[in-house]
């Protein structure tokens, strides 16, 4: 079970994780959950590609002195071991509960890219803000070109 995030009250859903396939992805989502609902409110849409330690540091500075948390964010490693990179984002919307449906996992080594398409699904008419992460840990990618697309 997770809980979704509310400006209102949290809402415990069960999530709907894709299938995993940890020869191409893994589902990080547990590693940017020290950030506070705000930020992540805040950077929702935004796209990140995290590839080294430096970049992970800079990344929970980032969420650190926007000042919108509370209390300084809890920090939780990635490894950045076989040239894994850390990427993904928040969505946010309005309802009950909210979802992404993972459409596509492309990856072409020819052309050193990966394109994640997603689906950001909510539910129900409740008037909950709701914020929801989507992130990866994507296995030799260090130097691959990664997008997401999401509708």
């Amino acid at each position: 079970m997770a809980i979704l995030l509310s400006a209102c009250m949290p809402q415990i859903v069960t999530p709907h994780p894709p299938t995993q396939n940890p020869a191409l992805w893994v589902d990080e989502s547990a590693v940017v959950s020290g950030i506070c609902f705000e930020a992540a409110f805040d950077a929702a849409g935004q796209i990140f590609i995290v590839r080294d330690a430096e970049e992970h540091i800079h990344f929970y500075d980032l969420a650190d002195n926007s000042r919108l948390c509370r209390h300084p964010v809890t920090r939780l490693p990635f490894d950045f071991n076989g040239e894994r990179v850390l990427a993904g984002l928040w969505s946010k919307g309005i309802g009950c509960s909210a979802h992404h449906n993972l459409t596509q996992f492309e990856r072409d080594d020819s052309a050193r890219r990966v394109v994640i398409q997603l689906e950001f699904i909510t539910e129900g008419d409740c008037n909950y803000e709701l914020i929801r992460p989507f992130w990866l840990g994507i296995p030799n990618a260090a130097e691959y070109e990664i997008e997401f697309v999401v509708s």
